[in-house]
């Protein structure tokens, strides 16, 4: 499934979300905004699960353990499983990891993520819990309360969230990023990270607890992004852009080759058409005026919802600060500020 959200046996998904916006894939448990605690969110998701640790033993293709003479398994020693341990006493195999790798339940990188913005797990902040592929990973977001974009009265209001995410895949580090979503339309906005550090991982080794104590700092989650990344948005704000300029950022960012086939051609030009009649509509120059803000948006929806992708690949792209997506979007944010 495209979505990757993991089905329980009796068909529910393993996602939990605040019934105020009803996730694309409509899957999942609605709760009351004011019932999504952390522990709350954890169990309607059922993702309050334990996953432990197993050495790796060697089975034959009729499902036989492989043993030695003298009835000992065949152990293969460097490397370990990580096993997903079920309400009803059942396991299930997740993943083959190094030995170096320690578990973090996902109740502990919750309630950790919730000691970086200053909330207790008691507070009604969690706004989504999920469980993905089959156990093998974990997500939730954090809501942090909204900004308001509104030097010139445009009222422009952005959500701030913390994104959560946790792995038992040997792949998956755990992860804290600072999100911004455009509440109109559900556009990643990223802006200001140059001057505000926005990611932070941790490795599942013996320093991730340490590493982890380190989130705040690395973060800056208290005031500095956020008064960063108004500071940008409203910067924008003051950016005019005429047909010209417009021309310009949507080239910079989906450039032309320098030797196109007719097909490549034609291609560039309907991305182009299609992210001109965003930065028309009434979720940004419409509504926003014709400036900077509403055309960086344009680009960040282009990429978020309207590009020629399936709907997981824009959703991981968005939300992996490193992606070419979100890359593409901070070029622009430079070039936009350049037009002064």
């Amino acid at each position: 499934m495209a979505h990757k959200i993991e089905i329980a046996k009796d068909g529910t998904a393993k996602m939990a979300y605040s019934k105020r916006e009803i996730p694309w894939h409509r899957l999942g448990k609605p709760m009351d905004e004011n019932a999504l605690t952390a522990e709350e969110m954890l169990v309607a998701a059922q993702a309050d699960f334990d996953v432990v640790l197993a050495s790796v033993a060697a089975i034959d293709a009729e499902g036989n353990m492989l043993r030695n003479p003298d009835g000992t398994p065949v152990v293969i020693d460097d490397s370990r499983a990580t096993i997903r341990v079920n309400p009803d006493g059942t396991f299930d195999g997740l993943s083959t990891v190094g030995t170096r790798f320690v578990i973090q339940q996902n109740r502990e990188v919750l309630d950790r993520a919730l000691d970086v913005v200053g909330a207790s797990s008691g507070d009604a902040v969690v706004d989504t819990v999920g469980v993905l592929d089959g156990g093998r990973e974990f997500f939730a977001c954090i809501d942090l309360g909204g900004l308001i974009i509104d030097p010139t009265g445009v009222n422009d209001q952005i959500e701030r969230f913390l994104l959560v995410r946790n792995g038992h895949n040997g792949k998956t580090p755990i992860t804290f990023a600072n999100t911004s979503i455009r509440a109109v339309c559900k556009n990643t906005v990223i802006a200001g990270l140059d001057a505000a550090r926005s990611v932070f991982t941790a490795r599942h080794t013996r320093n991730a607890d340490s590493a982890m104590e380190e989130a705040q700092t690395v973060l800056r989650m208290s005031t500095e992004w956020a008064k960063e990344f108004s500071r940008t948005a409203e910067q924008l704000l003051t950016i005019p852009m005429t047909p010209v300029r417009v021309d310009k950022v949507i080239s910079n960012a989906f450039p032309k080759k320098t030797q196109e086939t007719q097909r490549q051609e034609e291609n560039r030009e309907h991305v182009w058409a299609v992210v001109r009649d965003i930065y028309k509509n009434s979720n940004n120059a419409a509504g926003y005026g014709e400036n900077g803000w509403s055309m960086l948006n344009a680009i960040g929806e282009y990429l978020d919802h309207y590009r020629d992708a399936d709907t997981l690949d824009r959703a991981n792209a968005s939300m992996n600060m490193y992606s070419w997506v979100s890359k593409t979007k901070v070029q622009s944010e430079k070039f936009i500020l350049s037009l002064v």
